[in-house]
């Protein structure tokens, strides 16, 4: 149950403070900013606060990573700079523009240049083609019965085209073939080019204008051409690069400065500023605030804090979560992230899915051979990357657990006798095992009744807590049915008589139906808005009672798929038998027990994992859990996540 608790902070100071406050926020990794809407709901308030959602830095830091790219070296790695008076937006500009003036020019010529030998290129190729096909420059003007296209396309989708085309009046000639793509020219007629156009558009054809003085040029001369485009190219570069090496040092503390102000404008996007004071709101994790605390009354001596807990206000989902959990129990935070993220307030079933998982995952999957292919198979995908660290931790314990229940049942590769069974025989204990399934199914609806509870006690929520079908009286009423049901199935006598079971299952039945005027009338709680009818409520009540059955029954699965598993292990076992005796029997054997066993393992182990997590979803999640939280997404110090060049932006919130 590791849902942190969160403070809502604004930090009030002059404008001179501010700068220095976000650099700090940054660096310590643990503050989300909130918008103020949020937190000021009174316009007359709001409007005498002006905000500034959009990061001037955002440009600037784009301009500057230019001076990296233009050589094709990567952007080096920011450090947090010290913010003073010298690192205001003015000043850095300044600075910025000077060094990017010059290199903007020659970015712009660099790229006409690469333009012009793409261009330069292409006109060899298509020139070298027509002469090699003895024809010159004129064929290829068009006339008023043909039009004609060049260029080129990528391998996958010249075949496209070439297919494309095959009962349209278009030719495709394909001129040259690359490793990556192939020159090609397009001839039709002038009625059918707008679909031509289209059908090229659509793969992506990259189009070069067809002019007849250049495919006249001698070949000698474009390829003269091409060299000395190609030696401006390089001269431009080392230009660039030689600019570069010439200050290296300063150019990256630079790039860390305005970097470090983008991350500080970032954190402050939704600050507001009133009369020459900032107004900085966010949410903290509590067990970070005095660090936090201590660091900003030092930077900023002339700034108040306030603190509030919004953890009571109606529209609470805004609150984020922070989930800290043990490392174990962190890998199962995406099974529940794959259901929904706990809302803030919510009790975390991390700890609780950690363990139930296993347990069931290992029930019905219960085999010492198996669990080990399933541990090694989690290890060998997590080594090669193909599965997320955590999810690949969650099928090495699955396995363990497989094992486990492996020793418990006595089964090795679904042969039963090999090794001493610590607990039951699926195959021959199939009563005591429906029997344990079923008593796990009262245990964990039990327990999600009890977290619901819980739950509500937090929300205070007195009336749902002692009257709901999911608080206490549903509690009451589920185990006093299930007592009933097991004492009549065993045959034994009940610890009361029959008469006074009745009456208290029914008065907790008419304590579900009323439950909102028990409420009032004995909790003394206001009378809602907007009351549900009674039809409703009666109705509620009953898909409650029939949800307890259907939920409990629902874990009698746990069973059916143990003894499944050891049905499919046992028909692998025949068909080996069943040709060990033909030619080379031993071999096809040996085929059919190793294949076998791996679909068992993969086909079986994938069923068995989703029944798990429909046991968890469905049966327990329903009893208690809401979800629909947000996760808290701090403003951080991201340098691996910067593609600036691309115009992306790490970003906190």
């Amino acid at each position: 149950m590791a849902v942190t608790r969160m403070l809502a902070l604004t930090i009030i100071g002059p404008g001179n403070e501010m700068e220095a406050v976000a650099r700090e926020m940054v660096l310590c990794g643990g503050f989300q900013p909130m918008p103020l809407d949020y937190l000021i709901s009174d316009r007359a308030i709001r409007s005498k606060i002006t905000s500034r959602p959009e990061n001037p830095y955002d440009q600037l830091l784009r301009d500057l990573a230019s001076l990296w790219s233009n050589v094709g070296e990567p952007l080096p790695e920011p450090f947090p700079v010290m913010v003073d008076k010298s690192m205001c937006l003015e000043v850095i500009s300044r600075e910025v523009q000077k060094v990017t003036q010059v290199v903007k020019i020659w970015k712009d010529r660099l790229y006409a240049l690469e333009e012009k030998l793409d261009h330069l290129e292409a006109s060899l190729i298509l020139n070298s083609a027509v002469r090699e096909a003895g024809h010159s420059g004129k064929d290829l003007s068009g006339t008023s019965f043909s039009r004609f296209f060049f260029g080129r396309a990528t391998n996958e989708n010249f075949k496209r085209l070439e297919d494309a085309v095959e009962e349209s009046p278009v030719i495709v000639r394909p001129i040259k073939e690359t490793q990556s793509s192939t020159w090609c020219l397009v001839f039709t007629f002038p009625g059918y080019e707008a679909n031509v156009r289209k059908l090229l558009d659509s793969v992506y054809f990259k189009e070069y204008p067809i002019i007849p003085s250049e495919i006249e040029e001698p070949l000698e001369e474009l390829k003269d051409h091409i060299q000395k485009t190609r030696r401006a190219i390089e001269v431009l570069k080392g230009a660039s690069l030689k600019r570069l090496e010439g200050d290296r040092k300063w150019y990256e503390e630079l790039f860390s400065r305005v970097y470090t102000m983008q991350r500080i404008y970032e954190l402050c996007a939704n600050r507001g500023e009133i009369s020459g004071l900032f107004v900085l709101s966010g949410w903290i994790p509590e067990d970070t605030f005095e660090q936090v605390k201590g660091r900003i009354m030092a930077l900023a001596p002339r700034s108040h804090m306030i603190v509030d807990d919004l953890s009571r206000r109606r529209d609470a989902e805004w609150i984020p979560t922070l989930l800290r959990n043990s490392r174990l129990v962190r890998a199962f935070q995406d099974i529940v992230g794959l259901y929904s993220t706990p809302s803030y307030g919510e009790i975390d079933p991390s700890f609780a899915v950690a363990l139930t998982f296993c347990f069931f995952f290992g029930f019905m999957f219960g085999d010492v051979g198996h669990g080990l292919m399933l541990m090694i198979g989690a290890w060998l995908l997590k080594r090669k990357r193909i599965l997320k660290q955590s999810m690949a931790t969650v099928l090495y314990y699955a396995g363990s657990s497989s094992i486990l229940f492996g020793f418990l049942y006595g089964s090795v590769f679904g042969m039963e006798g090999i090794l001493p069974s610590l607990w039951l025989s699926p195959m021959k204990d199939m009563g005591r095992l429906i029997g344990t399934a079923v008593t796990v199914g009262v245990v964990m609806v039990s327990i999600g009744m009890i977290f619901n509870m819980v739950t509500q006690y937090r929300r205070g929520n007195f009336g749902r807590l002692l009257f709901d079908g999911g608080g206490l009286a549903g509690l009451m009423f589920y185990w006093g049915a299930a007592l009933t049901l097991y004492s009549s199935i065993k045959g034994l006598p009940l610890p009361v008589p029959s008469w006074v079971i009745s009456a208290l299952l029914g008065t907790l039945v008419l304590c579900m139906v009323f439950r909102d005027a028990l409420a009032r009338i004995i909790l003394r709680t206001p009378e809602e808005e907007h009351p549900e009818p009674f039809y409703l409520k009666a109705f509620e009540a009953l898909h409650g009672m029939m949800s307890f059955l259907s939920n409990t029954a629902s874990f009698v699965r746990l069973a059916a798929f143990a003894l499944n598993h050891v049905g499919l292990s046992l028909a692998v076992m025949m068909l080996s038998d069943m040709v060990k005796d033909l030619p080379g029997g031993l071999f096809f054997r040996a085929v059919i027990l190793i294949a076998g066993n791996l679909i068992i393992v993969g086909l079986e182990g994938l069923i068995v994992f989703i029944q798990t997590l429909r046991l968890e979803y469905y049966e327990f999640f329903s009893k208690f859990y809401r979800g629909g939280g947000r996760s808290f997404r701090p403003v951080e110090w991201h340098p691996r996540d910067m593609d600036v060049t691309g115009g992306h932006f790490p970003r906190g919130a």
